[in-house]
Parts: structure tokens; sequence; C-alpha cells
């Protein structure tokens, strides 16, 4: 009789916990509109926003919707659902959500289901075509494809990996890299040690980003996307990513 109750609490504790995780999205839509942030719902995200980011709200939403149905249709794989997009009004409110320090700036994170984002006024020239420029060099191809790794590996990835393969797909769909906004000496690139084992904690963001680009780049050989897609088929069954990338890479 014991190990029937307790079979059933730790059941009742597993569907808890996938309960939290999985209706996490839907808790932050209540959350954020219940801080007086409207909403605008597209056929496969819901945007929230404080009323002074409403002009950018346009952008936002036909960038999202574009990165869903090209990212979707490389990985053949769709989200169940609407992705909540949370877009933050500058830098500071954005710095204050996940309490960074103020000299911490980034245009976008992607946590737990959901997509943050500065409005696109914040950063983008009143002479730039902002739709584009958003597109191109915004965060948002970056961010989804975050979700894409995050749902087709079940939560099982490596720090290096998810960046690594945000910033390949990235650079495929819109040829962005990193290189463009930071000058990186090739003489101070990290190990792929260091990258593995201490990836939040390199002092150079830029070099340890790409060099996760570069391992990742290294992973997908000649097959790409998809073969990017089964390395996170088996990191879904168990595998360690660090463990295929030196198996892979012929790295001792």
């Amino acid at each position: 009789m014991r190990i029937k109750r307790l079979t059933a609490i730790i059941l009742l504790c597993f569907i808890l916990v996938a309960g939290v995780y999985y209706l996490y999205g839907q808790y932050t839509v209540f959350a954020f509109k219940l801080k007086g942030y409207d909403q605008l719902v597209t056929p496969h995200f819901i945007i929230l926003f404080k009323p002074e980011s409403a002009e950018g709200i346009p952008i936002i939403a036909n960038a999202a919707e574009k990165t869903y149905e090209i990212v979707g249709k490389n990985f053949d794989f769709y989200p169940k659902g609407k992705t909540p997009i949370v877009v933050f009004p500058d830098s500071r409110s954005l710095q204050a959500a996940f309490n960074w320090p103020h000299d911490e700036n980034t245009q976008g994170v992607y946590f737990r289901g959901t997509i943050y984002v500065q409005s696109p006024d914040v950063w983008i020239d009143a002479t730039q075509d902002a739709e584009k420029v958003f597109f191109a060099k915004g965060p948002m191809v970056h961010e989804y494809t975050h979700l894409v790794v995050d749902c087709l590996t079940s939560g099982n990835y490596s720090r290096w990996f998810t960046e690594g393969v945000a910033q390949y797909v990235e650079r495929f769909v819109t040829g962005y890299t990193l290189r463009e906004d930071f000058v990186v000496a090739e003489y101070n690139a990290y190990s792929y040690e260091e990258i593995m084992n201490n990836f939040d904690d390199l002092q150079d963001v830029a070099s340890a980003y790409l060099g996760a680009l570069e391992m990742t780049s290294l992973l997908a050989g000649d097959g790409g996307i998809q073969e990017l897609k089964s390395i996170m088929l088996l990191l879904r069954e168990g595998y360690s990513a660090d463990a295929i990338f030196l198996q892979r890479a012929g790295v001792s």
C-alpha cells in the first residue's frame, strides 16, 4: 500500500512539474497582462507590449511569422499553440526583468517557451527601413531557434550548443554573424574545451559565441540543418552534445 501511495505521489509531482513547464507560456501572458501590457494575437504568436511600443509591434509580428515559416520549413517543425513574445520598451526594462547589470545589452532573450525582445525603435535609426533591419539584424530568428532547440531536445542541450545552432540558423537565414558588429582576434580564440566547460564564464563573449558557431558548423558538416536536427533528436534520447561533438569532430 505504501509503495502504491509513494508511486502515486511521484506521478502527481511529475504531472505538476510538467504542467508548470508546458503551461508557462500561458502564465507569462497572464502575468504581463496584469502588469498593464496590451496584446496582439497573430496566427502563431501572442505579442505582449506596453502602449509606448505600439508603433513597432507590426514589425515584430511580421518578423515573427516570417521566422516561423522559414525556420519551421528548414527543421520541418512547428510548435503547437501560440508562442508568447514580450516586448520591452527599452533596454533597462529588459535588464531589470532578468536582474542583469545595467551594462548588459542584448536585443532578445529566450526563456522557457517565451521570447523577450526590445522594441525596434530603441535601436533602429528612424532613417532606416525598420522592418528590413529588424528581420536581418534583430533577435527574432536567433531567439526562435532557441525555442526549436528546446522543443526538439526536450531541454537536454549544452549552452554552447543552443547558442551555436541559433547563430548557425541566423547566418543561414539572414547572413548575419557577430563579426559584423565585433572585432574578434583569431589568436585569442577559445579552445573547444573552454567553450564546452565554461561558456557562460568566458570574458570575451563574442569570441565564445563565434567559437560555438564554429563547433556547430563542424557538427552540421554537409548535412546542414537536417544534420543538426538529427543531433537534437539524439539529445532528446539522452545523449550529450559535448560527447557527440568530440566524436564527430574527431577531437580528443
